[in-house]
């Protein structure tokens, strides 16, 4: 079962879906309370003495059309782990949902997480807290979102969807549990696809003396017939771009996925300037004539439009994903990245080497040719 963020869909009752919201900054305040939260026996409190802030949750047993409760927290993450969050029972008892929302070591800026609340603890009701121990400040807002239960199925057999957000973004069970984000290292072969590791972990697009330019290298000893750059996008700004270009030809911009403006991570800065909190996936389509045999350069250019606030700009898990009609004996692709910029050196899970020096090549099996007549 998954869970669905919808408005009011006749017969539903209208406002059953109504997201409660606490602002916290320019300063604290409770928002409007929906009417599905009237029914506990608190409304949110805001505890600035313990940095905290306790929403009360409603039995699930007691409403018809809601099947559970998603939590967002918007914040400013400087890469120290960020809020905890917390479950209490009615009865007292006490629960862990995660020990930090944020980042470990990068500090990504307006961040934002969503975590999807169990079932089997929220059936009878509770509070949930947010704490964020001598960094309040950085809190921005938090929202508890009702959604429907549905069934769907799922193809392939690593993906497991757990929330289907408005604007029709499926976050996986990884993705609203609490835990830190996986990073997907390494490369992988999936049919007659390589799956071709780049950049894991964060890579900082605009380090000072770049020039907002990052080049990633990847060595082909044969040429895919289509591929797609795919990312992780944090701390862009929504009229800024990232241009790409393949061995030297500019082939268009790392595109991101469309949000909603109705999500708890779109914000309003001070400014009047609108913001996306968060990680945003983002992709770009890469035809086979762009390939050459030997080292292909993918330079990544960040173009930043006025108004920009000029916060640091991360990609992760960037991959290219390589489909092949068909293979020789050898190896059909390696994949390496570098980056222009200088950055440490501390090898990451998969063995590459995360700045300059060279990188490491990542070598993944050959896929199996493809039947005549094309794919299955």
């Amino acid at each position: 079962m998954i869970c669905l963020f919808l408005g009011a869909i006749p017969p539903i009752r209208a406002g059953t879906f109504d997201p409660l919201t606490v602002p916290l900054q320019p300063k604290p305040t409770i928002g409007s309370i929906p009417f599905w939260e009237t029914g506990t026996t608190n409304v949110p409190s805001i505890h600035t003495e313990s940095d905290s802030v306790d929403i009360p949750v409603p039995s699930l047993s007691s409403q018809e059309e809601i099947g559970c409760f998603a939590l967002t927290v918007v914040f400013q993450d400087n890469g120290d782990g960020g809020p905890v969050v917390e479950w209490r029972s009615n009865q007292g008892d006490l629960t862990l949902l995660s020990a930090g929302l944020g980042e470990n070591g990068v500090a990504l800026g307006l961040n934002a997480r969503t975590l999807l609340l169990p079932q089997s603890l929220t059936l009878d009701g509770g509070t949930v807290r947010v704490s964020f121990a001598g960094r309040f400040s950085r809190l921005i807002s938090i929202s508890l979102r009702p959604a429907r239960e549905l069934g769907v199925a799922a193809l392939g057999e690593d993906f497991k969807p757990a929330l289907i957000e408005d604007d029709h973004q499926v976050l996986a069970e990884e993705e609203v549990s609490g835990a830190d984000h996986p990073s997907q290292s390494g490369d992988k072969t999936d049919g007659y696809v390589i799956h071709a590791d780049l950049a894991a972990s964060p890579l900082r697009l605009d380090l000072p003396g770049s020039g907002n330019t990052t080049e990633l290298v990847v060595p082909l000893s044969d040429k895919p017939v289509g591929s797609l750059l795919q990312a992780e996008m944090g701390g862009l700004d929504p009229e800024s771009w990232i241009e790409v270009s393949i061995n030297g030809e500019l082939r268009g911009i790392l595109a991101p996925a469309p949000f909603s403006l109705k999500s708890p991570a779109v914000i309003i800065s001070p400014e009047g300037h609108l913001q996306v909190a968060g990680w945003r996936n983002a992709s770009i389509f890469i035809p086979s004539r762009l390939w050459t045999l030997g080292d292909n350069s993918i330079v990544l250019y960040l173009h930043r439009a006025p108004g920009d606030s000029g916060a640091p700009v991360y990609l992760r898990n960037v991959r290219a994903d390589l489909l092949f009609p068909s293979t020789n004996a050898s190896t059909a692709a390696s994949t390496a990245w570098s980056s222009t910029a200088s950055g440490s050196s501390e090898p990451l899970s998969t063995g590459s080497l995360y700045g300059n020096p060279s990188p490491s090549l990542f070598h993944a099996s050959s896929p199996a040719p493809l039947p005549t007549g094309g794919l299955p």
